[in-house]
């Protein structure tokens, strides 16, 4: 049975969250990381995501964006104000403008480095990948099996 650490993309929340958390400084590392956890070059795994984000990449978007505000999915629909944003802009080339700022609010949220100028750069001219590394970010970020992981300002010592 996959562990809630792995590195391995689920679609959807599988069943209630499990509390027997597993090593805290592992779940500490993944949902504290500074940098993204896939490459943005690692595109092609899972291939139903790739060839999602490929063919019709505003659902892959809108299911992001949603699960940035529910990490639960609950009322998910594929027709959401996203997705429909994303495919407006998308007719006249300009779909990576949205993506770059929801891709600097992500960052912002997770604690990522980068820069406006590094995301514009990959949503405008590799959107595809961009869009799987945000989808699989969001998705290891928010498991429920990882809890809330306090930010190291917050600690007590």
């Amino acid at each position: 049975m996959p562990e809630a650490t792995d590195k391995i993309y689920r679609s959807w929340p599988h069943g209630p969250p499990t509390y027997s958390q597993a090593n805290p400084s592992h779940s500490r590392d993944i949902t504290q990381n500074p940098d993204w956890n896939y490459s943005l070059f690692d595109c092609c795994d899972p291939g139903s995501l790739c060839l999602m984000s490929w063919c019709l990449p505003c659902l892959t978007f809108g299911k992001t964006q949603a699960r940035n505000h529910d990490a639960t999915l609950n009322g998910f629909s594929y027709c959401n104000a996203d997705c429909t944003i994303f495919t407006g802009l998308a007719l006249i080339y300009s779909h990576w403008i949205i993506q770059t700022i929801r891709r600097g609010e992500m960052r912002e949220r997770y604690g990522i480095k980068g820069s406006c100028c590094g995301d514009c750069c990959a949503t405008f001219f590799c959107s595809c990948c961009a869009l799987v590394q945000e989808e699989k970010e969001a998705e290891l970020r928010t498991r429920a099996e990882l809890g809330y992981q306090m930010t190291p300002g917050m600690e007590y010592k």
